[in-house]
């Protein structure tokens, strides 16, 4: 009896019916989309902060040096502790390994450019650029044994005029920085010189060193007055084979704690200090937590926008169904027969409207991640019972004043026409 009721009712009240489920239509789709793009954002933030560069940074233990990094004060590059090149794959054997997008090694020197009299210093950093880095020994028997990685992975926003050096046995090339360009007339395939005197109380043992300008840098940081060659370029010159300074690492760290990545990292070698950057760590957990609760807001209000436009729709029904109320009531009908009839309808609208919103907040999560993200945002299944199971909730809510009005109805009165 109930049933047939039921589909009286809705086949005869389509439009009040329809209004109620675009409603909740409305808010499910908006908490569709925000749970979705919610699931993603963490890794969309985090891989755009990882075109900025690294957030760790590896020196070894009790070393002073100081290279310039944003925010972190190591001292003088002379007569420091070093870290073993043929350690740097073992950043790619720990826990999380699969979050660890690219590093880069880097040896520091002094080198100076100039005729003897006019000669000026400037810092000269080998590195790794594009190159292929054996794990000798990976976490996992499914791991890859080759990792792609560089300065050029973990750096891309670097503005290079021409192009980056991409043969790691390359001895000849360079990138200059803007600054050290124009200080000495640089450009795109000149050739230069440049000297190296380990000892510094001996000027007569300097080696001297010939190298080609690949590209030119313009980073807008302290790369601009550093000069780039292959690692072990700058070993060669600075006789320290097999040796480096220092490990820039971009992690993308959204389950575990960027501490305990650098925890993981110092367990593998346990000779380095693994230090986070802290003004990026702290830049990009605060841009998180203020997407996730803009985004918690916004779904608010749209769920309270739409509980308030099914109460309304809801409401409007009870008074123009007062005399069928009064009748059920009068054959007999209980107050838990009316709740079942209008909790049902709520029910149905919640459903349709949910999996409406669903449907449209997929959609509506694209268009987000194409425009905030440059992005597509995968769908989530599991998301389908979440706002399912809000629609419901709220449509549910918003029916218990309207419901709580309809076993109050007075059969005898109603039936009067009062």
């Amino acid at each position: 009896m109930i049933f047939k009721i039921l589909s009286k009712s809705l086949s005869k009240r389509k439009s009040r019916i329809a209004i109620a489920i675009i409603s909740v239509m409305i808010g499910a789709a908006i908490t569709s989309a925000l749970l979705t793009v919610s699931a993603d954002v963490s890794e969309k933030v985090g891989l755009e902060f990882r075109k900025y560069g690294a957030n760790l940074l590896v020196v070894p233990k009790s070393d002073t040096i100081e290279v310039g990094f944003p925010g972190l004060d190591f001292g003088s590059v002379v007569d420091q502790r070093y870290i073993n090149e043929s350690d740097i794959w073992k950043i790619k054997s720990i826990f999380w390994r699969n979050n660890v997008l690219g590093f880069a090694p880097n040896l520091y020197q002094i080198v100076h450019i100039g005729e003897e009299e006019n000669q000026q210093a400037v810092v000269l950093v080998g590195t790794y650029f594009n190159k292929e880095v054996e794990i000798i020994q990976p976490y996992s028997p499914n791991d890859e044994k080759i990792f792609n990685t560089g300065i050029e992975i973990i750096s891309p926003w670097w503005n290079i005029t021409s192009e980056w050096i991409k043969d790691p046995l390359d001895n000849i090339s360079s990138l200059v920085g803007i600054n050290v360009a124009e200080i000495f007339n640089l450009k795109i395939g000149d050739n230069y010189q440049i000297f190296y005197n380990q000892n510094f109380e001996d000027p007569s043992n300097q080696t001297i060193y010939n190298l080609s300008v690949k590209g030119i840098i313009n980073s807008d940081g302290h790369e601009d007055n550093q000069i780039f060659v292959n690692l072990q370029v700058a070993q060669s010159i600075s006789n320290r084979p097999g040796k480096v300074h220092t490990i820039q690492v971009s992690a993308l760290c959204i389950e575990c704690p960027v501490d305990t990545f650098a925890y993981d990292i110092q367990g593998a070698i346990p000779y380095v200090e693994a230090r986070t950057v802290r003004q990026l760590v702290s830049a990009e957990m605060n841009i998180l937590e203020k997407i996730e609760d803009m985004m918690f807001l916004v779904t608010i209000v749209a769920l309270i926008a739409s509980a308030l436009g099914v109460m309304t729709t809801m409401t409007t029904s009870v008074i123009e169904r007062k005399k069928e109320i009064g009748l059920m009531k009068s054959i007999g009908a209980q107050n838990n027969k009316i709740i079942t009839l209008f909790l049902s309808e709520a029910a149905i609208i919640g459903i349709l409207g949910g999996f409406i919103g669903f449907i449209i907040g997929i959609i509506l999560s694209q268009f987000i991640g194409l425009s905030v993200f440059n992005t597509t945002i995968s769908p989530r299944l599991e998301v389908f019972p979440i706002v399912l199971a809000i629609s419901i909730g709220v449509t549910l809510l918003a029916s218990i004043f309207p419901v709580r009005r309809a076993t109050k109805v007075e059969p005898a009165i109603v039936l009067r026409g009062e």
